[in-house]
């Protein structure tokens, strides 16, 4: 299986306008987010770029939620999560909006505008079933009752090694 490395140039934050280090050729990209919100913003903040990155690079594209970065898409007592009303810092999104060559009026404002951005354009997301069970956010498994983001699917542990086996290239945050 051929892997390559995508090269985001730029500060964890805020990305700046330079060519991909490497052209991806097509295959699968899974994107492996651990990392909670409120342990480091910058890991997940940086991931959708990444994501959106490789959607535009043609790759299929699996996101899947680990570990801590479970917590970022409970909903909390006002029934939202604590990345949905996150705004994105202005200077990001002209950022983006460059790299991209998108209209700066189609760039989210919000990370959970971002998410939903991302899902549009083909990302698929999964999250780690069991996790959700011993972290307490879900009673059974195969469930995402209180995860903000429907349209994330649970996945066993046993999907969990497939993906990363199947995937053509990896990134972790």
């Amino acid at each position: 299986m051929k892997k390559i490395l995508i090269a985001l140039l730029g500060t964890v934050v805020l990305m700046t306008s330079t060519s991909a280090v490497y052209a991806a050729s097509g295959g699968t990209m899974l994107f492996h987010l651990k990392t909670g919100l409120k342990h480091d913003d910058a890991q997940i903040c940086v991931a959708y770029n990444a994501i959106w990155a490789a959607l535009e690079e043609g790759l299929e594209v699996k996101v899947l939620v680990d570990a801590d970065a479970i917590n970022t898409f409970k909903i909390g007592w006002r029934g939202k999560d604590h990345i949905e009303d996150y705004k994105i810092p202005e200077n990001l999104r002209q950022a983006l909006a460059e790299q991209f060559s998108s209209p700066i009026n189609k760039v989210p404002k919000t990370y959970g505008q971002f998410l939903d951005l991302l899902h549009d354009k083909g990302a698929q997301f999964y999250i780690n079933s069991a996790f959700l069970v011993v972290a307490k956010i879900e009673n059974q498994l195969g469930t995402v009752e209180n995860i903000s983001a429907k349209f994330f699917k649970p996945v066993s542990l046993k999907d969990m090694i497939r993906m990363r086996t199947d995937a053509d290239y990896y990134m972790v945050y």
